[in-house]
């Protein structure tokens, strides 16, 4: 697979004096993938507010909620399905409110040691109501510039927590049950469709662990 060639060529070439590391795999099914979704994100009883102190769109969004997320693959894409209900400003005078399934997806990858979605792309499902699709009409390109923009999900922290927390969902770095987010790096990740999952390459810096299973 050309990541695993990618990442073996990366550690080949490290630069003298840079500290070694340990590479490993992770892989999140879309299952535990949408645990994982549901326990960081969709907090406020079962929902999430994207825009609130998101000034990409709080400006005509913040009474927009998602709800009900569901997450599948295809191809390369990670796709995800949420129920999204709420009003928009429309101008000074007009807001609109609108109810739908909002499917967005993206393809998956790395910036700033975090896993973040590229060419992102948001439409309505067929059974959301004609007031709804033409709200995405209006409104995808905004969508998919703040999913674009958006900080990502910090895996390195993620596998920090559930090395010390078995009670935590996979992904986790075997056979490590204590390890700091800053010596964890985040090198590649891809969707792989015929195993339903996302896989990472990571590495972690060698002497960094603090403790084995």
């Amino acid at each position: 697979m050309l990541i695993f060639l990618l990442t073996t060529l990366s550690l080949l070439a490290r630069p003298a004096g840079v500290a070694p590391a340990k590479a490993y795999t992770v892989a999140m099914t879309t299952s535990q993938l949408l645990e994982i979704v549901r326990g960081q994100v969709f907090t406020d009883s079962g929902r999430f507010f994207p825009c609130r102190a998101n000034p990409s769109c709080s400006a005509w969004g913040q009474d927009i909620a998602l709800s009900a997320p569901q997450i599948a693959i295809n191809g390369e894409r990670l796709v995800f399905s949420v129920h999204l209900t709420g009003s928009y400003t429309l101008n000074q005078f007009l807001s609109a409110t609108v109810t739908g399934d909002l499917i967005v997806s993206g393809v998956p990858s790395v910036r700033a040691n975090k896993v973040v979605l590229t060419q992102s792309s948001a439409s309505a499902s067929d059974a959301s109501d004609v007031t709804f699709k033409t709200f995405l009409q209006a409104m995808h390109t905004r969508i998919e510039s703040m999913i674009d923009q958006s900080a990502g999900f910090d895996l390195a922290q993620y596998l920090s927590m559930s090395a010390s927390d078995s009670h935590l969902p996979p992904p986790r770095l075997p056979g490590i049950h204590c390890v700091q987010a800053t010596d964890v790096g985040i090198q590649s990740v891809a969707a792989n469709a015929p195993r339903s999952s996302v896989e990472a390459q990571v590495t972690v810096r060698d002497g960094a662990t603090c403790g084995k299973n």
